[in-house]
């Protein structure tokens, strides 16, 4: 027999969720069509809900927690492996962003969410809505009010490290990458925006994170998030893992090319991958 593929993280959440379901029914003596019943959906749904081949939506996760008593429990395990913008977690994200007086980033493979272009955001959603589901409209709308933080009138100290990956990853096409990525040239420009690129081969022995995001508000309280190859990520709030991280990103910093160095470097990969090309009309 071939050998099973191991569960992802992703997988593993789903199989708890459904998991959770089947306890909490059998718990209370019922079978699958009596659970069905209670949440108006077929004994097949059910089915597929526990068995993983299917995710609840959020308002049927409600009807189920609440029908097995579950007092939350249910609807927690669905929250967390959700990635829309009414998800706690998520919530948390643009709270902690929105209340910073100061945010640093290390970006070996997204392109800096905080300036990011309407396009782009667009594209990049929905180049994963198939993996994670939820509503486009209401995940763009979350956002633009991640992208409004660095456009307010007292907009944090944003500093980013980003690795020469990111430019080469190509979302959407060779025009929208060209739009992408010379806004992020402009933007370079603005006093509060601290933007480096870390080219191919320069910081290579070093630990890559992926991705992390770091704070601090103004009262001094830091924090921290990062994927750890999850949808959910981790925030981090212990002083020594914040200390490290920014001690990494201050080591990178270092490391890669100055702002006005960065400026040409972004320019001179967008002429090369990503020109711009004339609209020649067809026959």
């Amino acid at each position: 027999m071939p050998e099973r593929t191991p569960f992802t993280a992703y997988q593993r959440r789903v199989a708890e969720l459904g998991e959770a379901i089947r306890a909490r029914r059998l718990a209370k003596g019922w079978l699958q069509k009596d659970l069905g019943r209670e949440v108006a959906l077929g004994h097949t749904a059910i089915s597929h809900f526990e068995r993983g081949t299917h995710i609840p939506r959020r308002d049927v996760t409600l009807r189920i927690d609440r029908a097995l008593d579950a007092e939350g429990d249910i609807f927690k395990l669905r929250d967390e492996m959700d990635d829309n913008p009414d998800a706690g977690r998520v919530i948390k994200y643009l709270a902690k962003h929105s209340k910073a007086a100061t945010i640093r980033q290390i970006c070996s493979f997204w392109t800096p969410p905080l300036l990011e272009t309407e396009e782009h955001i667009r594209l990049s959603l929905e180049a994963g809505m198939s993996r994670h589901g939820g509503d486009l409209d209401e995940k763009m709308a979350f956002r633009a009010k991640l992208c409004e933080i660095m456009l307010r009138p007292n907009a944090p100290r944003l500093g980013i490290v980003l690795r020469e990956a990111v430019l080469r990853d190509m979302i959407g096409n060779e025009q929208s990458m060209r739009r992408q990525l010379l806004y992020l040239v402009e933007r370079s420009h603005e006093p509060n925006i601290d933007l480096r690129v870390l080219p191919f081969g320069v910081g290579s022995g070093v630990n890559d994170v992926g991705f992390v995001t770091m704070w601090e508000d103004p009262n001094g309280h830091r924090g921290a998030w990062h994927p750890q190859g999850t949808t959910d990520g981790l925030f981090i709030s212990g002083h020594s893992a914040i200390t490290a991280l920014n001690n990494l990103y201050d080591h990178l910093h270092q490391l890669a090319l100055d702002q006005e160095a960065t400026r040409q470097f972004i320019t001179k990969v967008v002429e090369e991958l990503y020109p711009c090309r004339p609209n020649i009309p067809s026959a």
